[in-house]
């Protein structure tokens, strides 16, 4: 869709503003991740919404989420480094070190300078219970009512001063609480706008579009490499240029690759041709 990619187009500069400290940008920021986990679900319900098969469904959704747990493993292999030079920073011991890596990996989604990460692992733990859901067949209004039961939640029991919580996940901003509903929310849109086959899909959305599509997930999931070797070899600190260079690798970075196909659906699971 032209207008969903090129808004995640801007939405990905949005993350890395974010991620380079620069500031609120006028209450725009805290947005930014919501609308990709918005798009996640649009598409994936779609998807689910067009297949009346059980067993196709089924398989779709598996398939979805093996591909972002793949997805997930692999760029948290590739952020590995940032991680072994934050733990050393810290000075922590090894096996305390090995402890909060696995417990970052498995309920945070993030460590050292891979902040980006903590979106897959929020798609992965929402994904598990809209394929569970689909499994139990339950109907989507009731996955509506358990979207709004998780956005509550943290709120009625304060979760974000409990101890015990905040020692295991860190923050409520994660897959159950807030990836969940908002996926449920673009699922929502799907079901109310009409069917997507009748959607244009003109020259523009071919060839535009696709190269939009792919720079916001490069730019998502790349640009800490590229800002975290800026912090690391020239000590670059927070500011508008800060945000400036590492968008600028992050373009060039992609347009060299796009071609490279076999490269570009190791990394991202997919190629993005017309």
């Amino acid at each position: 869709m032209k207008g969903i990619d090129t808004l995640k187009f801007l939405f990905s500069l949005v993350v890395v503003w974010i991620h380079t400290g620069v500031g609120n940008l006028g209450g725009l920021t805290p947005w930014a991740v919501p609308f990709f986990f918005l798009v996640s679900g649009f598409f994936l319900f779609g998807k689910l919404f067009d297949e009346p098969d059980r067993a196709a469904r089924s398989a779709r959704t598996g398939a979805w989420w093996r591909k972002i747990l793949r997805l997930y493993l692999l760029w948290s292999l590739i952020f590995l480094p940032f991680a072994i030079i934050g733990f050393a920073n810290d000075h922590l011991a090894p096996v305390k070190a090995v402890g909060v890596y696995l417990r970052n990996l498995l309920l945070v989604g993030e460590n050292y300078l891979s902040w980006p990460l903590w979106y897959l692992l929020g798609l992965l733990w929402a994904g598990a219970i809209i394929w569970l859901a689909d499994k139990l067949r339950l109907p989507f209004w009731v996955l509506c009512l358990l979207a709004v039961l998780l956005v509550l939640l943290p709120r009625i029991l304060n979760l974000e001063n409990n101890d015990l919580y905040v020692k295991l996940f860190k923050t409520t901003r994660n897959g159950l609480f807030l990836g969940f509903p908002v996926m449920v929310l673009g699922g929502l849109i799907r079901r109310i706008l009409p069917p997507m086959k009748n959607w244009d899909a003109g020259s523009w959305q071919q060839k535009t579009a696709l190269n939009f599509r792919f720079l916001s997930t490069h730019i998502y999931l790349s640009h800490m490499i590229w800002g975290g070797l800026l912090i690391l070899i020239w000590g670059f600190e927070r500011s508008l240029l800060f945000w400036a260079v590492t968008c600028a690798i992050s373009i060039v970075t992609g347009l060299l690759i796009r071609p490279a196909d076999r490269l570009v659906k190791f990394l991202y699971g997919r190629t993005y041709r017309t």
